[in-house]
């Protein structure tokens, strides 16, 4: 089994399950979770097993990789402290940690797709991974946000969230509407640093899929002269 796993992360299939993963966790999982706490936490610590479990293999640099790990085990640990004894303090804990891995994770698939070798349908499935991840990294750097700024953000068409969780709902949700530019107006940012981070994701939002796209292509190219110089 540990070889099977091994075979599919280390290779671009691993990237297309990585994105399946994702889209059942955003657009599946988090809505069927509702108010249930301990389904939504169940989540999240699969969700970072199957990330860390991709992230060992998918690397190359064993500095990363222990990196992606320690960060990976600390959360899962802080997770489940979580559920069993719930405090404030694991609640910041975990929404410091939770961006800086999923940044690391960011960088990681991205050094996967942009690995040498023809580009396939595997690697573009990991960059649009790497797109949706962007998304979850702004919403938990938004829900950091709001634990140091209370009342960093207004909700103008309904009433704020009522705990934790359905206040990190909202701010993915808030955030993914901020990178595709949609802006439906029913979230602002009030304080400055909130509205910064909010500038930045839409910049993002608008060019990593240009750049994404020049550089595949651009990589291509490459690789097909280069198989071309080899016949």
């Amino acid at each position: 089994m540990r070889r099977g796993l091994t075979h599919i992360w280390s290779s671009d299939t691993g990237l297309t399950a990585l994105l399946g993963f994702l889209f059942l966790q955003l657009f599946v999982f988090y809505p069927l979770a509702g108010s249930d706490v301990l389904g939504r936490n169940l989540i999240h610590i699969s969700f970072i097993l199957i990330l860390v479990s991709g992230v060992m293999t998918v690397i190359e640099t064993p500095l990363w990789g222990w990196l992606a790990l320690v960060l990976g085990a600390i959360s899962f640990i802080g997770r489940i402290a979580l559920i069993a004894h719930p405090t404030a303090a694991l609640e910041a804990l975990n929404s410091v940690l939770t961006p800086v891995f999923t940044a690391v994770l960011i960088v990681l698939i991205l050094a996967q797709v942009f690995r040498e070798g023809p580009i396939n349908y595997h690697r573009i499935a990991g960059a649009v991974a790497a797109y949706l991840l962007i998304g979850v990294l702004w919403g938990s750097l938004y829900f950091l946000a709001d634990l140091l700024w209370p009342g960093a953000f207004n909700f103008s068409t309904s009433p704020p969230p009522a705990d934790v969780h359905a206040l990190a709902d909202r701010l993915l949700y808030f955030s993914f509407i901020t990178l595709t530019s949609v802006g439906y107006g029913d979230v602002l940012p009030t304080h400055p640093a909130v509205r910064t981070l909010a500038m930045l994701e839409a910049i993002v939002g608008q060019l990593f899929p240009a750049i994404l796209v020049a550089r595949l292509v651009a990589q291509e190219i490459e690789d097909r002269q280069d198989r071309k110089e080899g016949l």
